[in-house]
């Protein structure tokens, strides 16, 4: 299979309590650092959100659900980073809680919920870690 022929990933969708849209937009902008994007007139009255991200190609969608994510979901999307603390210490202060990730080289990362109890992982790309793995396998 050539590399085109690869399915394309155009969104994530996170969900959110739906009497929490102000909360959602404000945590998703200003504590992440996404865009909000206009959702299409055909679904506003479904209460969506939609995210611009770096990749013009992908979005994250956020739609009101009244079931809560589970606590115990390993369930996540990941968000590449250039400054790891920085972004630790906004969360930090957003009130929510840093879970410390498996270490993996050239890939610093770690893991935290958003209010809605939607996991995100949160990882800065230093380097190539497949290639650094299999080396050190090999030594």
């Amino acid at each position: 299979m050539s590399q085109s022929s690869l399915p394309k990933l155009q969104h994530v969708t996170i969900t959110y309590r739906p009497t929490e849209k102000e909360q959602l937009k404000a945590f998703y902008t200003k504590v992440l650092g996404f865009r909000e994007k206009p959702v299409p007139k055909v679904v506003q009255p479904l209460g969506w959100v939609w995210f611009n991200t770096a990749d013009p190609a992908v979005e994250l969608h956020c739609v009101p659900d009244e079931a809560l994510v589970s606590a115990n979901s390993r369930h996540h999307f990941c968000v590449e980073i250039d400054d790891l603390e920085d972004q630790r210490e906004r969360l930090k202060k957003a009130g929510c809680a840093i879970v410390e990730a498996k270490p993996l080289p050239f890939r610093p990362r770690f893991f935290s919920r958003d209010p809605f109890g939607n996991l995100i992982e949160f990882v800065k790309v230093e380097g190539d870690y497949v290639s650094a793995g299999e080396a050190a396998e090999l030594n």
